[in-house]
């Protein structure tokens, strides 16, 4: 499999480079190239599905033969999430990625017409570049021990945290996102080699649209994954991992809104170049930030291996270099139109949003990338001085602790950083989204503005003074509030005038509305979430916390193996059965927790587990191989481990195995091994009790010696049991909700103005074929291979 794996690479890598080659010969003049480079489009995108039902079926036929199925998967893993590990690690991840790009490169042939070589020819070299590196980390690579190939009976398993149904969604999302930014990043690139400063705007719209809201939507998804599973009750921790995916989808916002003003009348050409290459040149640097090993002491999202650090180095700084410069080779030559010079006109707003994006963008992004700048000899100490003067403060609360133990001083920030930072610009962003769509591209009437906005601004003071009345008092809580809310009504009033033109027209207006709703549930879910209440339930027992009932039932096994806390929860007559998960995982090492979530319109109940305490006979404990120290009565026992007579024990005769237990008893410590006798062929164990310290006899009741585990018992100390409690922390979220509605209602505002950009471009491609000569209209839709390319 490893060859005919790599073949399969090979030749994808081999037939894109030939179709980028082709394409520049085209552009040379050559146009019997033209030809080839579409085969090579095609090829290449046929080797790397190939690649792919490769790669699917070894997952699914459970070759851990092979590294990478051995690495993700194992025998125990249900159907979907076989599949889904074919993305879990780096190798897969780089194939999911080519595979989408690969996908809709057949998209591009013909479509864009006359700019078609010269987009191809950066959209395949990107790829061809995707496809080395998957080259590097080929997935196909056989699993060695000590340089011999072996075949394994199991494989290491899916890290139980990716064992979720978000796992099957949210990575595709993703990568789809990143593939869907390398579009209009080679149109631009294609605008300035061809000298079209235009056309290719235009062309761009739809895919950077499609590409934020894929992109949009896989920020939502990781959200509410972390939410539902990690139960630490957040959404977004400001990792610098998914910080990363954050920057690109900000700068492609930003980018969307110069297209439009150069798409209306044409300004913001220079910037819009620009920031169709900073936008994907952001892609490919938060993937060399998650992929080089930078993070993987900061980020529990990291890949750990560093395989591509220098690799990816190289390129990113020749995509950005090489882009760049071709910039400054045509900057003179690329007209400029003034905007208006009315500050209340949709021109100066809409370019206010764009650089007010623009820096929030850099301000993630420099402090995501703390961790890099600060490991440059010399800078670490200086970077950590500076930050804590210009935050005045120098007890390091902004700095990531993980930083510590790390000896080439390089460190993170802390989420405080960015809750400081972020606030003031995001409330630019709001207010300016408040204006924005009620004024006129070059002036607006007063007037007319002042009466439009007389509704909005009434409801959003009584928003204001609805939330002073039911607790809030911070200045900047209350800001957002009556702004989000403010923006809201704007931007129903434009829908609703909109409506009149089409359905389509109210994209951008509803992405809006779900920015606002994002907003006011962010404020309500983090600014004003109750404390972490931490609540000792024993079993049957009820108690209230945060006015609601609880009542712990007891722990008890799922049939896949997982542990639950069955507590019922009520509430004014509501009864909801919490059962959140905690459960030692033995492939991980690890206990892992997953909270119950009681979600109601308004807030949530967030329920997580944190311990749970089984039933305890102090007359006969069980415990573990060097777990801390039981106390039993005057005796406390801790296990050190198995003594057995493994010379009898082969020979097949009777033999003895014994616990060793260190006992302290009235401040002096003791070691005795209670025993017990197997004998061949036996059913039960022969019990051989020892007398402890004080004269109680200790028996061994039984053992388990794969876990090491051992259940004692101590006669005479007549001790009461106590009863199984679970240890939980409760907390309540208030509008939480309005943060997936939020996202959603704006992903599907961006959904529509994408089907209607895409709707307009195809028109004005058909009305351009139409205008052709009736010969030349038919040569341009006989285009290809005797008709096998037609568009």
């Amino acid at each position: 499999m490893y060859l005919l794996g790599t073949m399969l690479i090979v030749t994808a890598l081999a037939v894109a480079l030939m179709a980028a080659i082709s394409y520049t010969l085209v552009i040379r003049g050559q146009s019997g190239a033209l030809a080839y480079g579409r085969v090579g489009v095609y090829l290449s995108l046929g080797a790397v599905v190939a690649v792919v039902l490769l790669l699917l079926l070894l997952f699914v036929a459970r070759r851990y033969d092979i590294q990478y199925v051995n690495d993700y998967s194992s025998n125990e893993l249900e159907l979907p999430y076989r599949i889904a590990s074919i993305w879990a690690g780096q190798p897969g991840s780089f194939v999911i990625w080519a595979l989408w790009g690969l996908l809709f490169a057949p998209l591009l042939i013909g479509r864009t017409r006359q700019f078609e070589p010269y987009v191809l020819v950066t959209y395949m070299l990107v790829h061809a570049v995707l496809l080395f590196f998957m080259l590097i980390f080929n997935p196909f690579a056989p699993t060695l021990e000590n340089g011999a190939a072996v075949v394994p009976v199991d494989g290491k398993g899916l890290n139980p945290l990716l064992h979720n149904p978000w796992m099957v969604i949210h990575p595709p999302m993703l990568f789809m996102g990143y593939a869907l930014m390398a579009v209009p990043f080679a149109l631009a690139v294609a605008g300035l080699w061809r000298r079209d400063y235009d056309n290719w705007a235009t062309m761009a719209m739809p895919w950077t649209l499609a590409a934020w809201c894929f992109l949009g939507t896989a920020l939502l998804l990781g959200g509410y994954w972390a939410y539902e599973t990690l139960g630490w009750g957040g959404y977004w921790g400001w990792d610098p991992v998914e910080n990363s995916s954050l920057v690109p989808w900000i700068m492609s916002t930003a980018l969307l809104h110069c297209l439009m003003l150069q798409r209306t009348h044409g300004g913001l050409r220079k910037t819009n170049f620009v920031l169709a290459i900073l936008t994907y040149v952001s892609v490919f640097y938060a993937s060399y930030l998650t992929r080089s090993g930078l993070l993987s002491n900061f980020s529990v999202h990291s890949f750990v291996a560093e395989g591509l650090k220098e690799i990816m180095a190289v390129v990113l700084i020749a995509m950005l270099l090489g882009t760049l410069l071709l910039a400054a080779m045509r900057w003179r030559d690329i007209p400029v139109k003034p905007l208006s010079d009315k500050l209340l006109s949709r021109d100066s707003l809409f370019v206010l949003m764009a650089l007010t994006l623009i820096v929030l963008a850099v301000l993630i992004g420099l402090g995501t990338s703390v961790p890099l700048i600060s490991g440059i000899p010399g800078v670490g100490h200086q970077l950590q001085a500076w930050i804590g003067a210009a935050f005045q403060i120098d007890d390091g609360t902004l700095l990531n602790p993980q930083a510590e133990p790390l000896t080439d001083g390089r460190f993170s920030l802390t989420p405080e950083f960015y809750q400081r930072t972020t606030p003031p610009l995001t409330l630019i962003v709001i207010l300016l989204m408040i204006f924005g769509p009620l004024l006129g591209w070059r002036d607006t009437n007063m007037r007319h503005l002042v009466r439009v906005l007389r509704v909005p601004g009434l409801v959003a003071i009584a928003a204001t003074v609805a939330a002073i009345l039911i607790g809030v008092r911070s200045p900047l809580h209350l800001a957002y509030v009556g702004l989000s809310v403010f923006a809201l009504g704007t931007n129903l009033v434009m829908i609703l005038r909109t409506l009149k033109s089409g359905p389509l027209r109210i994209g951008g207006y509803l992405a809006h509305m779900g920015f606002a709703l994002l907003l006011l549930g962010v404020i309500g879910s983090s600014a004003y979430a109750t404390p972490d209440e931490r609540l000792v339930l024993e079993q049957g027992e009820t108690q209230r916390i945060l006015g609601y009932d609880m009542t712990f039932n007891g722990w008890k096994q799922t049939p896949d193996g997982k542990g639950v806390l069955d507590v019922t929860v009520m509430r004014e007559g509501q009864t909801f059965a919490a059962q959140p998960q905690l459960w030692f995982n033995q492939r991980m090492g690890a206990t892992m927790a997953t909270p119950a979530i009681w979600g109601k319109p308004l807030q949530d109940l967030y329920v997580t587990p944190a311990e749970y305490l089984p039933a305890n006979d102090p007359n006969a404990p069980v415990m573990g191989r060097n777990d801390p120290a039981i106390t039993s009565g005057p005796y406390q026992i801790t296990f050190l481990g198995f003594e057995v007579d493994r010379d009898k024990m082969q020979a097949g005769e009777t033999f003895e195995v014994g616990a060793q237990l260190q006992v302290r008893y009235e401040g002096q410590d003791t070691t005795v091994t209670p025993k017990v006798q197997v004998e061949p062929n036996a059913t039960e164990l022969v019990d051989v009790p020892v007398e402890l310290p004080g004269g109680q006899l200790i028996h061994l009741e039984n053992i388990d010696v794969n876990r090491q585990m051992v259940a004692l018992k101590i006669d005479g100390l007549n001790l009461p049991a106590t009863a199984a409690k679970a240890v939980l922390t409760v907390s309540v979220k208030p509008l939480v909700k309005l943060v997936w509605l939020g996202v959603i209602v704006g992903v599907l505002g961006g959904t529509i103005a994408s089907i209607r950009r895409a709707l307009e471009l195809r028109a004005r491609l058909d009305g351009a074929r139409q205008a052709l000569p009736r010969g030349l209209a038919g040569l341009a839709r006989l285009t290809g291979l005797l008709g096998i390319f037609r568009h």
